[in-house]
Parts: C-alpha cells; sequence; structure tokens
C-alpha cells in the first residue's frame, strides 16, 4: 500500500508455474542421484562424482530440449505427428540386432560414454501420433475400424519391437495412456472394454509364457517368499520405506543404498527418499507429481484446439501413471517393473525425453487464452 493505494500483484501465468515445477523437480532429482550413488561410485569407478557428472550432463541436454520445446511452433508437431514414429520404429528395430544387452535386454545405443535408449524417444512419438489421430477424427470416433485400425497397426508394432527387447514395463505404461486417450475421446465403452481386456490377457500371457516374469510376479505377491533370492529388491526396498517412519533417518544418513538395495538410484529411488526423508518427505514428492497432473488436467480442459487438448492429457497422464508405477513397484503395490521416475531418477535418455514432454506441456500453457492465466 502506497499513499492509501492498494497495489495487487499479478499472479504468475500458468506456464511459468509449470517450468518453475518441473525443473525444480529436475534440480532435486540431481541432488538425490548424488545422494544415492557416491557410495556405490566411489567403489566401482574410485569416483564418488561418477554418477553425478554422467547426470549433469543428461540434465544440460534435458533442459536445453525443454527450452526448444516450450516454444518450438506446435503446428509443426501436428503436421508432422506421424513422422516422429516412423523413425521411432526404426530405431526400434535396430536396437535388437545392434543395441547393447545389459542384464538379458537390449535397450540401449551406446554412444561413447553415454547411452540411448530409442523406447524413450517412442513413448514420446506415439504421444504426438495418437494426439494428431484423435484430434482428426473426433467426428468418427464411433466407427471401431477407424479409430482402432491405423493406430493399432503403428502403436502395437511399437509395443511389440519393445516387448521383444523385452521391456514389459515401458508397453504396460504405454497401454494405459493408449486407454486414457481413447476413454477421453469418447470412444463407446465396449471397444474400449474390449481393448482393456485385450491388454489384460496380453500382460498375463507374457507373465505366463516366462519364468523370470512369472517369479516377479510371485514376489509380488509375497515380498518375503525369498529374501535373499527372487524377492530380494522388494524385500530391501520395503525395508528401506518401513525404516523411514515420519521423519526420515535424515538425508545422506539412508543405510539402504549401500550395497543393499540394487537399482538404487534408478528402479528404487523412491525408496531412498522414503527412508531418509519418512512419510512427511515422500508426502511432499507425492504432492510435486500430483501439482504437475492437476496443471496438466487444467491446461487440456482449457485448451481450444484439440490437438492440444490430447497432447496436453496424454503427457500429463505419461508422467503420472510413471510416477504412480515406479512409487506402487517400491511399496509392493505392483510387481516390479523397471520403470524410472520422471525427473527424478538417475537414466539419460529417459531424463532427456522427460523434459522434452514437459517443455511441450509448458508450451501448451502458453497457448491458452489469456483469460485461462489464472488460478
Amino acid at each position: 500500500m502506497l499513499n492509501g493505494e492498494i497495489s495487487l500483484r499479478k499472479p504468475w501465468p500458468l506456464y511459468r508455474k509449470l517450468s518453475l515445477l518441473l525443473l525444480g523437480l529436475t534440480g532435486l532429482g540431481v541432488v538425490i542421484v548424488y545422494n544415492t550413488t557416491f557410495a556405490f561410485a566411489g567403489q566401482k569407478f574410485s569416483d564418488q562424482y561418477y554418477f553425478l557428472k554422467k547426470d549433469l550432463v543428461w540434465v544440460l541436454l534435458g533442459i536445453i530440449a525443454f527450452l526448444i520445446s516450450q516454444r518450438f511452433p506446435l503446428k509443426k508437431i501436428e503436421k508432422f505427428a506421424r513422422l516422429p514414429l516412423l523413425f521411432s520404429l526404426v530405431l526400434l528395430l535396430a536396437v535388437l540386432f545392434v543395441g547393447k544387452e545389459v542384464n538379458g535386454a537390449t535397450r540401449w545405443f551406446v554412444l561413447g560414454p553415454l547411452s540411448f535408449q530409442p523406447s524413450e524417444f517412442a513413448k514420446f512419438a506415439i504421444l504426438i501420433y495418437l494426439s494428431d489421430f484423435l484430434a482428426r477424427k473426433k467426428e468418427k470416433i464411433r466407427n471401431p475400424l477407424l479409430v482402432f485400425l491405423p493406430p493399432g497397426i503403428l502403436i502395437g508394432l511399437g509395443m511389440g519391437l519393445i516387448l521383444a527387447e523385452p521391456d514389459l514395463g515401458t508397453v504396460v505404461l504405454l497401454a494405459g495412456v493408449v486407454i486414457i486417450l481413447y476413454y477421453v475421446a469418447n470412444v463407446p465403452l465396449k471397444y474400449l472394454g474390449l481393448l482393456v481386456v485385450t491388454c489384460l490377457l496380453g500382460g498375463s500371457l507374457m507373465i505366463g509364457l516366462s519364468s523370470f516374469r512369472r517369479t516377479r510376479f510371485l514376489s509380488f505377491l509375497n515380498p518375503w517368499r525369498d529374501p535373499l533370492g527372487s524377492s530380494y529388491h522388494i524385500s530391501q526396498s520395503l525395508i528401506g520405506v518401513g525404516s523411514g517412519g515420519l521423519f526420515g533417518v535424515g538425508l545422506g544418513q539412508g543405510k539402504q543404498k549401500l550395497f543393499f538395495l540394487p537399482e538404487a538410484h534408478t528402479d528404487f529411488i523412491f525408496a531412498n527418499i522414503a527412508e531418509e526423508m519418512g512419510l512427511f518427505g515422500s508426502a511432499f514428492f507425492l504432492g510435486l507429481f500430483l501439482l504437475i497432473i492437476l496443471y496438466g488436467l487444467r491446461i487440456s480442459k482449457e485448451s481450444t484446439d484439440q490437438f492440444h487438448k490430447f497432447l496436453a492429457l496424454g503427457i500429463t497422464s505419461l508422467i503420472g501413471l510413471q510416477a504412480v508405477i515406479h512409487i506402487g513397484v517400491v511399496v509392493s503395490l505392483f510387481p516390479t517393473k523397471g520403470i524410472t521416475l520422471p525427473f527424478i531418477s538417475y537414466g539419460g535418455s529417459s531424463l532427456v525425453f522427460t523434459l522434452l514432454s514437459g517443455g511441450l506441456l509448458v508450451n501448451l500453457a502458453r497457448n491458452l487464452p489469456p483469460e485461462d492465466f489464472r488460478i
């Protein structure tokens, strides 16, 4: 107040709040990655900063992708929506022949000191393609052949190639996003139900035909059935979560990352968060992801362009479902899957394409009508 006048601050536009949220979460991820890797990196590579330095390179690349995608013309993305998916199919096929095998899975191209996982690009490409397809076919959405056949062939081929790596977790994640987009597009429930049943039967078949997946599923049903064998990952994860209590043991003081919990910096990073920051710290991170979801749903709802609506919903669903699956695995709500926590877990191509998708969500927020920049 100055000379009797009231000064009203103009609220921050939604795209700025979202940008700060996504970049802030990425910054927290850098701290947590170092915290979970310094002991392991020091023993294996004689350099406690080994993973931190690589993570910072990927963060830099991701921020560049974030800045570009939030300003990239959305009309061009819509115009060439099929091209990323077609290119991703080529990469998914190529990685099966020339990719690097790690722990029985062939998912990575090795580029010098860095590696690239084409399935991360495929997730991004499928979102763009399906968003464009549903926007164009909005008036013919009740025709099952028209709605399911063209995307079913291309997306089904992509999922099949990802499954051949093998990577069932990414396929499950993509299937969930596809079902959400079809539901919001008002596909008749009988057809949507058929899609859901097909996905469930396919997933059950994949589990039943693989002894490795069957063992993991049995460990999910009883995490303590073989704590030194097939249940080792989940039992150690639950020990970490349970040790955190309400307030945690303190940042940097966790014990599970000290060679007890495998993949503590990737697939089980939330277990370290729960151990060191407790229930309240875990709830803080859950709140950040919930805020991303709420912002994304608002952007989708208030967008006037159909392509924008579906793309915003697809990106939000992908980030939200991935976080839900990761946390669900950590607390044994879901069978163990190699799913990273968005913006937090160590993982180069995953982080870059998550930030790229986040930048697109900011871009979509920028294109909302000016009067919608209010909360």
